[in-house]
């Protein structure tokens, strides 16, 4: 008996908690909106095309990522459910977003294609359930999964330059890695000066032996499909903190 109660208190802990109920009044954009008493809540996870801002044109997709979320909450009462870390450098609240019906609408906008996986380090709890999702979308070519800018890049030949700067998925195999001070780099060519590299910080590794994942040997020969945003150190780089940003597709 009581081994089936701490079975019973360690489920419940290891839920996330629900912290906040509120009425949607407004939505920004696709991965943004506000509560009636004015808070501003980012969707954990996820990222959706960003609006026309500061001169710069809006993105291809956008339009469809505001309408899909104004019709999905909008008018409705949502449960925000929260990870580690409850706010970001903008003040906003970070939360999964739950419909009174269960939907995750996190997940929804992923699943449809409308919004890709965006994560950090210190917020991992349900993000390999929107990688499930995402590459679900991806591989019916749905949403941005169809836009030519959207298609996910290959390591070799390296990606041009002209995605410096922007969040993307590479694939490739990793044919060796090197550690370097306090960096391993997962190299996919035999030139690191002019290829594809990921770095990992060694401050990172508790989070990826956690995983169970050695980075120096466990990527190595597999296909993989790093995401991050895109660097032009030597050819170009992605920096990954956590290992939800490596996917092993060989598997």
């Amino acid at each position: 008996m009581h081994h089936f109660l701490y079975l019973l208190l360690f489920v419940f802990l290891s839920l996330p908690t629900y912290a906040v109920e509120g009425n949607v009044t407004s939505v920004i954009d696709g991965d943004t909106f506000v509560l009636e008493d004015g808070t501003h809540v980012r969707m954990l996870g996820i990222n959706t095309p960003e609006k026309a801002r500061g001169g710069k044109p809006a993105q291809e997709g956008s339009k469809e990522a505001t309408i899909a979320t104004t019709q999905l909450i909008k008018g409705k009462i949502v449960k925000l459910v929260f990870d580690d870390n409850r706010t970001d450098r903008y003040g906003r609240t970070l939360a999964h977003t739950y419909l009174p019906d269960g939907t995750w609408v996190n997940r929804e906008l992923v699943a449809r294609g409308l919004a890709h996986v965006y994560s950090f380090p210190d917020n991992r709890s349900l993000l390999n359930e929107l990688l499930e999702a995402e590459t679900i979308a991806r591989s019916k070519k749905l949403g941005l999964w169809k836009q030519k800018d959207w298609q996910v890049l290959e390591a070799i030949p390296t990606p041009p330059k002209s995605f410096v700067g922007k969040y993307r998925l590479v694939r490739g195999i990793p044919i060796k890695a090197v550690t370097i001070g306090d960096t391993i780099y997962l190299n996919f060519e035999d030139n690191w000066r002019t290829d594809f590299t990921i770095e990992i910080p060694t401050s990172t590794l508790p989070l990826f032996k956690s995983a169970g994942i050695n980075p120096l040997t466990d990527y190595i020969g597999k296909e993989v499909i790093a995401r991050g945003r895109i660097k032009p150190v030597n050819g170009i780089l992605v920096t990954v903190n956590h290992p939800e940003q490596i996917q092993n597709i060989s598997e």
